[in-house]
């Protein structure tokens, strides 16, 4: 799930979720022989991404119905979260 907001400083921040590792079994399990993405510690789960025009915030583990927090609680939980690098391009883990 994604979820945008406007700020006025004309960032366009926007949230999401990415909701941990998924698991196949039978004929949709793994084959290939690339080793496996290594999740730090607590991403195993999910977190919760807040990214902006200049920089990129996870917090762990998800909360709880954020989809339904107001935008002053998503930006208490923004500033929760710990700051990364920002990657040019696509989503990085």
């Amino acid at each position: 799930m994604e979820r945008r907001m406007c700020e006025s400083d004309r960032r366009r921040p926007k949230y999401f979720a990415w909701g941990g590792t998924e698991r196949r079994s039978g004929s949709e399990r793994r084959t290939t022989s690339q080793p496996r993405i290594t999740l730090s510690e607590g991403y195993g789960a999910g977190w919760l991404t807040f990214e902006s025009l200049h920089e990129k915030r996870r917090l762990i583990p998800i909360p709880a119905h954020w989809e339904d927090l107001s935008q002053p609680e998503l930006r208490t939980l923004c500033e929760r979260a710990k700051r990364i690098a920002k990657s040019d391009g696509a989503r990085s883990a």
